[in-house]
């Protein structure tokens, strides 16, 4: 009795994994996709049903983010993506790296770093290029040690 109800619990786990499977495949057919996704993707029509699952998966996504974009939001990502098009392959991987290792970041040190991103935006094109210049001329262990005395200064912040 006990390995009859096995067999049926295993075969009901197949069962409901090849639908999870055939439900994703439908939804990734030309025909499964939403008018206004469908608009956005249209140059991919033609060759939809060559694209591997991710492919489709990724480009899906992308499609329904943009569809759900305001114009203003269309114009800024455009033109973000026009500008990550023409860097070059080197530097949009050492970017995608540098993307991932903030991922991995606690949120606090994400919020932080983009705090000091924000401040660092907000000083004047002339400030900006002095402070990068300075940071650039100093040697290693005056970089870590600044970083140090900074990173205590926001320990203290946070404290008081």
């Amino acid at each position: 009795m006990k390995s009859l109800l096995l067999i049926i619990i295993f075969c009901y786990s197949l069962l409901s994994v090849d639908l999870k499977a055939e439900e994703k495949n439908a939804s990734n057919q030309w025909s499964g996709l939403a008018p206004e996704v469908q608009a956005v993707l249209m140059p991919f029509e033609s060759r939809w049903d060559g694209l591997s699952v991710d492919k489709k998966d990724k480009l899906v996504r992308g499609a329904t983010r943009w569809a759900s974009m305001s114009p203003k939001q269309r114009k800024t990502a455009s033109g973000r993506f026009k500008q990550w098009n023409k860097l070059p392959k080197e530097k949009r991987k050492e970017l995608r790296s540098r993307f991932q290792q903030f991922k991995q970041l606690s949120p606090d040190k994400q919020q932080q770093l983009r705090k000091t991103f924000s401040q660092f935006k907000n000083l004047s094109p002339a400030q900006r290029k002095k402070m990068r210049a300075r940071f650039k001329n100093m040697s290693p262990e005056k970089r870590r040690q600044l970083l140090k005395r900074l990173q205590r200064k926001r320990a203290l912040k946070k404290t008081r």
